[in-house]
């Protein structure tokens, strides 16, 4: 007997929704149809969000190592997408930036992407955008809780 959606014990669902949730991302980011790698477009989006910032500060909200973060800074710097600021009042700390060069490509990413989902929400049931409605309250809860158990 196959289960329905509510009957999924939670591992099941979250293996079920991992799938989901992965292609769906995959099929944005080839719709985007910008030149940027998935590590190297959320770092972007965070500095454009939280900037300017730290490379320590970005390491951390990105869930990374500083020698990770360090190399992903230098080729979104070497793209010309983020810049490096002096602090001017300890020199030993830069910050980063969005440039407009990187803002301009995540809002051209976005723009398309949001076109590419809202042409096809609109061919869902009213019923079906709805549930999406919810969904994405529940993912978005999700995403903000603490990583504690």
């Amino acid at each position: 007997m196959e289960r329905t959606p509510v009957q999924l014990r939670p591992a099941e669902l979250a293996a079920t929704l991992r799938v989901a949730v992965w292609r769906a991302a995959r099929r944005m980011r080839h719709e985007s149809g910008a030149d940027i790698t998935p590590t190297l477009h959320a770092a972007l989006g965070s500095v454009e969000t939280h900037g300017p910032i730290t490379a320590g500060r970005l390491a951390a909200h990105e869930r990374v190592s500083k020698p990770t973060m360090t190399r992903t800074i230098r080729e979104l710097v070497d793209r010309g997408w983020v810049q490096r600021l002096p602090d001017p009042i300890d020199g030993r700390v830069t910050w980063l930036q969005v440039t407009p060069a990187g803002k301009a490509l995540l809002a051209a990413a976005r723009r398309r992407t949001d076109a590419y989902l809202a042409q096809r929400l609109k061919r869902l049931s009213a019923e079906d955008r709805e549930t999406l409605q919810r969904a994405t309250d529940v993912l978005t809860r999700l995403a903000e809780q603490d990583d504690q158990a």
